[in-house]
């Protein structure tokens, strides 16, 4: 008997710290609590209720064992999406079913970007909950589309511009009525909305071709105007330089009059012109000066395959 105790000693020299330790651990365990990164963590005590102006950021906080009950939410930009189907990732719930200014019925899928804001999260525990979104944000999404889709035509929300203003309207109005508290005399949200986003509206099929048809009728109108434009410029350009063509044969007219070694010039350097086409295009020339009379200077036509051309000096 005394052998086998003196066997176990050495055993029970190690058991004994060990049982310890692990005792510590467990305790020291139980004390502990991790919050994640991207998530805050609030208290709720069994008998004080939730610890208000506590919300534990990511890393260990200490708790009371039994009495403190660690709420954790994600608080990362999270997009959430009102569309039909299945499997969808955030999904907030089905498509949202609008009527526009000119009396069409559709859906349209919508994309809401929002988080909780930390750092009032022990307020939005306290006055909402953990179902923030079907309690408030789902509800309020659905009737604040509602109301501005019905000051837009139904093709507006074919149009880029009419797209982008529905969706600013959107987040303005939703952001504008979403829960807020205050700290520090400053109104502060509870929940943080980043974006709102139209999907593709589901048009019934004979709305989607009467769209379509006015979209290309529209291009086509735009179209012809700019041909209409362009159309005005040219004529304005050609009726520019007809005058200046008037005015400048009417100058030369009154300057020909004035001088009549002038209009033997001008003359002159008409003719010329059509001896210098013909010799660009290999032909013989159809007009020759044969001599200058005195203070006129005289011109022939002469066939170019009957006569040679004759250039006379002037007479002495």
């Amino acid at each position: 008997m005394d052998t086998q105790l003196d066997n176990l000693k050495p055993l029970l020299r190690w058991a004994i710290p060990v049982s310890l330790v692990a005792v510590a651990l467990l305790v020291g365990r139980s004390f502990a609590y991790v919050t994640e990164p991207g998530t805050a963590t609030v208290v709720f005590n069994s008998f004080t209720g939730l610890q208000v102006g506590r919300v534990e950021q990511p890393g260990v906080s200490f708790v009371a064992p039994g009495a403190d009950q660690p709420i954790t939410y994600n608080v990362r930009t999270k997009l959430w999406q009102f569309s039909e189907g299945e499997n969808i990732p955030n999904q907030a719930g089905t498509a949202i079913a609008i009527n526009t200014a000119d009396g069409q019925a559709f859906t349209v899928d919508v994309f809401l970007a929002l988080r909780p804001n930390d750092r009032v999260l022990d307020t939005l525990h306290a006055q909402i909950g953990e179902r923030y979104m079907e309690t408030v944000v789902v509800p309020l999404v659905r009737s604040k589309i509602r109301d501005i889709s019905a000051g837009f035509a139904s093709q507006d929300f074919y149009q880029k511009e009419r797209r982008f203003e529905i969706e600013q309207k959107a987040l303005q109005l939703i952001s504008r009525d979403l829960p807020a508290t205050k700290v520090d005399d400053q109104t502060v949200p509870l929940i943080l909305i980043e974006g709102v986003f139209l999907g593709t509206p589901k048009f019934p099929p004979a709305l989607k071709d009467s769209l379509e048809q006015k979209q290309v009728a529209s291009i086509t109108a735009q179209t012809a105007g700019v041909k209409a434009q362009i159309q005005n410029k040219e004529t304005e350009r050609l009726l520019i330089l007809a005058r200046a063509d008037q005015t400048a044969i009417e100058l030369q007219g009154k300057a020909a009059a004035r001088n009549a070694q002038l209009a033997d010039l001008i003359l002159y350097e008409k003719l010329e012109d059509r001896i210098d086409k013909a010799r660009e295009q290999g032909q013989a020339s159809p007009l020759k000066v044969i001599r200058v009379e005195g203070g006129s200077t005289v011109f022939l036509n002469v066939d170019p395959q009957k006569a040679a051309a004759v250039t006379a000096p002037p007479a002495p």
